[in-house]
């Protein structure tokens, strides 16, 4: 790559901004072993190149009013206490459903009737700890209703049918098997066989779902269950048949076709138990104990503005190069058990933390300066060298906007644990912010233990 010589001298200010970014972006562009013969730079004295990081980041903690749970991939059960946001519990409610009926051989004998679960893999909370699982037979048909939100409920039996007490193994075990009642599952077997479950109608009129609930004292993890698939959780009806050479074993699979999660937080005697309960109006940190902060599950999101930004502009022929956003964890609430979310994406919003929409309705990401849109997203780095732990966002394309839109209102940034779902109208649906719990909590600028930045970098051109 080639450079000619030019002079700034005589030209507008102006003119010296437009030579510095094209410089800028040329730079930008050269690759390793490209030979520049010659570039003379405009007076130093007519412009510098500035960096601060100690520009004002006001954080606020926003709350959903609710988040579509149902038809997620991961049925969740379990329940913690979490000092900074209080007791969160999670059941699963499902329909096991059968395609075409169960015929049971009339000589065949009652074995048992199960629940097998198939771990996902996902876990949140202390895994060492025994988790009491239940099991109850729902009242009403969760096919009633067409779509389910983390606070639903459909009313149960309080009698379980079934119940256990486990550590969960979802690394070492591919299933947890919990032994249901037996008097209902002679009953389904004496239909089998009697030809009276012929059909799934013939099914939801004995059984209309069931619901995978925690104990009230339980403090252990939450666990993630397969629902859809071959291999997933279904319910189990075994039987044998005598012969006159061996027992054939067999069994009649009733596969989940249908749940939703139920997600409850309990924030009483915490900072944020005076969270709003509608998204349009924000906690400001200064009010949560200097702190803000995100949970997946329950829809709890951290709003970021930057209120001083805009008094660059009172500098003439001001431009801002790049920007990132440094986010560190609180370190005292980062636990092994209590992990932090891999991933930290970014949207915009307005003053009523409504979500900015692009087409067809999807709510808008942030994107990097590019020609071409990606979305920002900010990576959790645990850099064990020097000790620190940080999410880096590139929020430059905000700032920019910040500092050259003539509108004073642009709206704010928006931080959550996952992007929306744009191939749905429930854009929370099967995301990891609608079927995890991860939580993150943020110190601001005025915490014994500040956790947010802003890094910016900018052109300041001097008018001489």
């Amino acid at each position: 790559m080639k450079f000619n010589s030019y002079s700034s001298k005589g030209y507008s200010a102006v003119y010296k901004l437009l030579l510095i970014l094209g410089c800028t972006v040329s730079l930008a562009s050269c690759e390793w072993g490209d030979q520049i013969e010659s570039l003379v730079q405009p007076n130093p004295d007519d412009f510098a190149v500035l960096y601060t990081d100690t520009v004002t980041v006001k954080l606020s903690t926003v709350g959903s009013d609710s988040l579509m749970t149902g038809g997620s991939a991961r049925m969740l059960t379990g329940s913690y206490t979490d000092p900074y946001f209080g007791k969160v519990k999670a059941a699963s409610f499902f329909q096991p459903t059968i395609q075409s009926g169960i015929s049971i051989p009339a000589l065949a004998e009652y074995d048992s009737l199960v629940l097998s679960l198939r771990y996902d893999g996902y876990t949140y909370g202390d895994t060492t700890k025994p988790i009491n699982l239940t099991v109850h037979k729902l009242l009403a048909d969760i096919l009633d209703k067409s779509s389910y939100w983390n606070g639903n409920s459909t009313a149960f039996d309080p009698v379980a049918i079934g119940k256990v007490r486990v550590v969960p193994t979802p690394r070492t075990s591919r299933n947890l098997k919990i032994k249901l009642s037996d008097a209902l599952g002679q009953q389904m077997f004496e239909m089998g066989k009697n030809n009276q479950l012929t059909s799934n109608t013939d099914w939801i009129n004995l059984v209309k779902g069931l619901v995978l609930m925690p104990a009230a004292t339980d403090n252990g993890p939450v666990v993630g269950f397969l629902w859809s698939g071959n291999d997933s959780t279904s319910v189990q009806l075994h039987y044998h048949t005598p012969d006159v050479d061996q027992v054939k074993k067999d069994s009649s699979i009733f596969r989940v076709t249908a749940s939703y999660n139920q997600i409850l937080g309990d924030r009483k005697g915490t900072a944020l138990a005076n969270l709003p309960d509608t998204r349009r109006i924000s906690l400001p940190s200064s009010q949560s104990g200097n702190m803000s902060f995100i949970q997946a599950g329950i829809g709890i999101m951290t709003r970021v503005d930057f209120p001083t930004v805009r008094s660059l502009k009172s500098f003439k022929y001001t431009v801002a190069n790049r920007a990132y956003l440094r986010v560190t964890p609180l370190r005292a609430s980062v636990t092994d058990p209590l992990r932090v979310p891999n991933q930290i994406y970014v949207y915009r919003c307005d003053k009523n933390n409504e979500f900015y929409t692009g087409e067809g309705g999807s709510p808008l990401p942030l994107y990097y300066l590019s020609n071409q849109p990606q979305q920002v997203f900010g990576q959790y780095v645990n850099d064990y060298v020097n000790n620190k732990q940080y999410y880096l966002i590139d929020v430059s394309s905000f700032i920019s906007d910040l500092m050259t839109s003539e509108i004073e209102e642009i709206g704010g940034l928006i931080l959550r644990t996952s992007m929306f779902n744009t191939q749905s109208s429930f854009r929370d649906a099967d995301t990891e912010f609608s079927k995890s719990v991860n939580r993150l909590v943020i110190g601001n600028q005025q915490n014994e233990d500040p956790g947010v930045k802003l890094e910016l970098y900018y052109t300041k051109v001097t008018v001489q």
